[in-house]
């Protein structure tokens, strides 16, 4: 067994920046907000074996066309956040090695980089049933524990200044609920135009949750119904996703977009195993630290419904993503509802509510009314309050530093089995995360948040050769570090751990792997 790398991550909280901040310096000059040009806009088509992202160092964009033609490729069109990353199409009757075409790319000499695009199937976190009294059974937002939202508004905020993104399926722009607040300039289309289809109202509720118009008669009220909200359509039916499409969304103008709301992954079935590629990992890095004007967008990621299959959100490369932010969710009784997936990426959960409630009512497509069930809820109700907290912080800057605020009382009490104490003394879940998002003490306290150091990380490789284990013979390993000590990339405040680990063994399930604290 060989332990690859072992990383200590130090991340910023929320705060806000003066409206002349200029941008921090864009990362190897590949993220970008897209200017104007012929390959601007594309309309992008079915993803085969056939279909590959190509970087071109080439100061002339239509010098990439000559470059592709050489190699008997077509180019089909330009990624709107990456500079000089193009989508390329290799037209041929007979199917060969895609490793043997990407090496022929690469070995043109002004081709940087290059990917074949593989198809991704993305489930959207959704729970559906057929019983006619399901949606009765819902939760409201105020049923212990209670999220404390309207306590928020009522000091004020309610979203204002903030802008968010969806990123689902198409957002119907055209709800009288969401006329308001939708900013056509911060919305794009990521997939083959085509007729809605009965399956695609995902993105429209996710979008209602974060932003529904106060006072006008219909639906209900958006958690952040002041705030200017943006759909990024990544997901359509019978459509695949693959890493150039995820890699452009995630990084879409992420000077303007403060927010970034995402309820879906891979399959919740136990068994799938999938991590971003390394364009959407790129997006999200660059975006977590470059982002919003500089001071880092935020990725809210829903946990997942794979609970009963057993899933484990730590298999979701998303939801586990260093860069991340993801939520899971807490029922009034103070256990995990039937389909919550926990891991210890976990920080964060909304509450589920009472089984007395009428649900989260949110908008629907044909400018309709539904309630919302499932962790597809959990990142746009945790995206709304944390608009709240952004709004909160630009209206009082203040000295003291906090992070993100939540209550575990209850939950605590009523499921002691759940909860663990860390080193810090801070009571953690893997189900929960720190506890309830508290809108309330959120806003309250991002009025006295300050500017921490900037992100530092420590790595290290430990080797273990030959290191056997079984069922009735675990492997222990013990590892010393030291956190990169009186150097430039000391680390003195841990918020994030990631430990990458290679195993060879002819069956994965069978393989469980705790990694444990000397505190």
């Amino acid at each position: 067994m060989k332990l690859l790398l072992f990383i200590l991550l130090v991340s910023h909280p929320l705060y806000c920046s003066s409206s002349d901040e200029l941008l921090s310096q864009i990362i190897d000059n590949l993220l970008k907000t897209s200017r104007p040009d012929r390959y601007g806009t594309y309309e992008p088509k079915a993803v085969g074996n056939d279909w590959f992202a190509i970087e071109v160092d080439a100061a002339d964009r239509h010098r990439a066309d000559s470059i592709a033609r050489t190699a008997g490729f077509v180019i089909e069109g330009r990624l709107q956040s990456f500079e000089n990353i193009y989508l390329a199409s290799k037209r041929s009757r007979h199917k060969r090695d895609t490793d043997a075409i990407v090496r022929e790319l690469i070995s043109l000499k002004e081709v940087k980089w290059a990917e074949h695009l593989v198809p991704l199937y993305r489930e959207k976190r959704a729970v559906i049933f057929s019983d006619p009294l399901y949606e009765e059974q819902l939760r409201s937002w105020s049923s212990p524990p209670n999220m404390f939202i309207a306590e928020a508004w009522a000091e004020g905020f309610t979203g204002k200044g903030v802008t968010l993104a969806v990123l689902d399926d198409e957002v119907d722009s055209s709800h009288e609920d969401l006329q308001l607040a939708y900013d056509p300039d911060i919305s794009y289309s990521f997939v083959k135009k085509h007729p809605r289809g009965t399956e695609e109202t995902h993105g429209t509720r996710c979008a209602g949750i974060i932003a529904m118009t106060a006072n006008n008669s219909k639906c209900g009220v958006g958690v952040a119904h002041q705030s200017r909200l943006g759909g990024l359509t990544v997901l359509a039916d019978n459509q695949f996703l693959n890493d150039a499409i995820e890699g452009d969304a995630l990084a879409y103008k992420s000077d303007r977009i403060d927010i970034y709301s995402a309820s879906w992954g891979p399959k919740d079935d136990g068994q799938s195993a999938e991590r971003p590629g390394s364009l959407a990992q790129k997006a999200i890095e660059f975006g977590a630290v470059h982002g919003r004007r500089g001071l880092g967008s935020l990725y809210i990621w829903a946990s997942g419904n794979g609970g009963l299959e057993e899933d484990d959100c730590a298999m979701d490369g998303y939801a586990s993503n260093l860069h991340t932010i993801t939520l899971g969710v807490a029922s009034s009784t103070g256990v995990p509802p039937w389909y919550a997936e926990g891991c210890s990426a976990v920080i964060a959960s909304i509450s589920e509510a009472s089984t007395n409630s009428n649900g989260m009512v949110t908008t629907d497509v044909d400018n309709k009314c539904v309630s919302f069930a499932g962790s597809s809820a959990a990142a746009p109700l945790a995206a709304g309050i944390l608009a709240l907290a952004l709004e909160a912080k630009c209206s009082a800057p203040g000295t003291k530093t906090s992070s993100i605020t939540s209550d575990n009382e209850h939950l605590a009490t009523s499921s002691p089995s759940y909860w663990t104490v860390n080193g810090a003394g801070l009571r953690f879940s893997r189900y929960f995360g720190f506890g309830v998002l508290n809108a309330l003490r959120l806003t309250t306290s991002a009025r006295y948040w300050k500017t921490v150091q900037p992100v530092s990380s420590c790595s290290r490789q430990f080797d273990v050769l030959n290191g056997t284990f079984s069922a009735n013979s675990p492997l222990t390993i013990e590892l010393s570090f030291e956190s990169c000590a009186e150097t430039s990339a000391e680390v003195n405040w841990l918020e994030r751990l990631q430990f990458d680990v290679s195993i060879t063994h002819p069956r994965r399930g069978l393989i469980s792997l705790f990694l444990t604290s000397p505190a």
